[in-house]
């Protein structure tokens, strides 16, 4: 059984900055977090946890206090799961721990970033916890030293997690609207896993627009690079000049035998974290 509880003791930041290697494979440690930038962390409003099976750390997440100008949210700067235990719930624990503090600590919102592209993150953060997006990042940390985001552009959407019962109700209605006339913003072609982006439109005056990505953008990268690129070039313009435009990415959705991001104008409740967000 899997139990998720703040760090107490200096061994466990210490054993969380080897959670980070196996989650991320950094190389030579470069970007993990170490203990004592935690403990800081921890110990003055943010917040350290693990995920411990038995008395091993399966997984942690670290979140930072932010500020938007006028009130105080939570932001998730880490959440990692050791591989030997990946895709067994242990993310999902971790951020449920998260929104309990949270709401106890009286904020609204959890905010985090994540590659769109990615469709296994896509799936957890917006189908599994209900998250939306209204804000696009270009290259936000710029190169990283994890493999998984090396040679590439960190794009990232600015995620937000509204963790009120009643606002989170309003985002899972989204996944029950009709979407039959919708905008489709990028043509793609060819078949899994290694599609190709044949072209992109951007159709300010629609209502419904759907944003489709690939199924498996590692292996695609890896494979056909020069494909990837165009999926982030076709992305990347039409998420900047729908967000611009007033619109969020409000669901992830069945679509053409993918997933697509679905974006509408939507009325939620508003965080103001896009002029915090660099871009």
């Amino acid at each position: 059984m899997i139990i998720v509880r703040p760090l107490r003791s200096v061994s466990e930041f210490q054993e969380a900055e080897e959670v980070q290697v196996s989650a991320w494979g950094f190389e030579g440690r470069r970007g993990v977090t170490p203990k004592d930038i935690m403990i800081a962390i921890n110990d003055n409003g943010g917040l350290a946890l693990g995920a411990f099976d038995g008395t091993t750390m399966a997984g942690f997440a670290l979140l930072l206090p932010g500020y938007n100008g006028k009130k105080v949210y939570m932001y998730s700067h880490q959440t990692g799961v050791v591989q030997k235990y990946q895709s067994s719930g242990v993310g999902y624990l971790l951020k449920l721990e998260q929104r309990k503090i949270s709401l106890k600590r009286g904020c609204d919102v959890i905010a985090w970033t994540f590659d769109p592209l990615i469709a296994r993150n896509a799936h957890f953060n917006f189908r599994k916890l209900g998250t939306i997006a209204r804000n696009y990042l270009v290259d936000y940390y710029g190169q990283m030293s994890s493999p998984l985001n090396q040679g590439w552009p960190t794009d990232r959407f600015l995620c937000e997690w509204l963790i009120r019962p009643a606002a989170a109700r309003r985002v899972r209605a989204f996944y029950r609207l009709d979407v039959v006339d919708a905008h489709v913003a990028i043509e793609g072609m060819g078949r899994e896993p290694y599609p190709v982006c044949k072209d992109w439109s951007v159709d300010l005056g629609a209502r419904r627009v759907l944003v489709d990505i690939p199924s498996d953008a590692l292996r695609l990268k890896a494979q056909h690079p020069a494909d990837e690129g165009r999926w982030r070039e076709a992305s990347r313009e039409v998420f900047q000049r729908y967000f611009a435009a007033g619109f969020s990415a409000v669901a992830l959705l069945s679509h053409g035998g993918g997933l697509a991001y679905l974006l509408t104008k939507a009325r939620l409740p508003k965080t103001e974290l896009a002029k915090h967000a660099r871009s």
